[in-house]
């Protein structure tokens, strides 16, 4: 499973000692919990942050394509006015105003690359952006823009004094479609991840606010009990990735294994 999903919930629970009080037991998890309500409302922060420009940064996208696809629109226009050679010295005057058409429309495609940074970010120049999946910054999702200038998407100078040279433009033209939908589509990828992690941390804030305000009315032994459950059910989404320390489970396991106090 993804790391965006796993790593704001894989938390180790707090020392346990067997010794350890009621009052003292319920402290040391309200501090646990308290932990990790802060810490998952700090990486959402940042998740909503970086999601922000990644929304923008996919909107850049279209508008790139909207210019390319003025480019190739020129150079079907110029090509149909081609089909015989009496046709061509015809429209001469109209296809070398679609070549220059095709050179603007190039000029506000690398404007609009240009103008595309948003708070400092512009994927659409080669830029990236890191979102840190942790507290410490270990885990990382890197979202690698590419540049999309005419230059860099190998788009040559127009040519449409021929069916061949304008049919060479209209493929530089597709191709870099498909080089900013690719980009598109890796920028939406990893906007949708980053909103999967923000559910994911707010059933994590709902979980830890429920347990808070549970802890005064339960057990030392029903909370340990109810630990070891927890377990079990994290893994069907931390795999085998364990919530407790060797050391802190065989404590747990002899919590829950205890006779009730009344009992003894």
């Amino acid at each position: 499973m993804s790391n965006i999903i796993t790593v704001p919930l894989q938390k180790s629970l707090p020392t346990i000692r067997p010794t350890s009080s009621q009052s003292e037991w319920g402290k040391v998890l309200s501090d646990f919990l308290t932990d990790n309500q802060n810490e998952i409302a700090r990486l959402v922060s940042a998740f909503q942050k970086n999601i922000d420009i990644l929304e923008h940064q996919k909107n850049q996208t279209s508008i790139l394509i909207s210019f390319l696809e003025e480019c190739g629109g020129l150079t079907i226009r110029a090509k149909n006015m081609m089909s015989t050679p009496e046709d061509k010295i015809k429209y001469q005057k109209q296809i070398l105003e679609f070549q220059d058409w095709f050179k603007i429309s190039l000029e506000k495609l690398d404007k609009a690359v240009a103008d595309s940074e948003y708070q400092g970010i512009n994927l659409m120049n080669g830029g990236s952006l890191i979102t840190a999946l942790d507290k410490k910054g270990q885990s990382k999702l890197v979202t690698e823009g590419i540049a999309l200038t005419s230059t860099a998407l190998g788009i040559r100078q127009p040519d449409f004094s021929t069916i061949f040279t304008t049919q060479n433009a209209r493929i530089d033209i597709m191709n870099a479609i498909d080089m900013v939908v690719t980009v598109r589509n890796i920028i939406a990828s990893h906007a949708s991840n980053l909103q999967i992690g923000v559910g994911v941390a707010a059933q994590s804030t709902e979980l830890a606010s429920h347990a808070h305000q549970h802890l005064k009315n339960t057990t030392l032994i029903d909370e340990t009990k109810s630990l070891l459950q927890l377990q079990m059910k994290n893994k069907n989404i931390l795999g085998d990735d364990p919530l407790a320390e060797p050391a802190q489970q065989e404590t747990l396991n002899n919590f829950a294994s205890s006779p009730p106090m009344e009992d003894i």
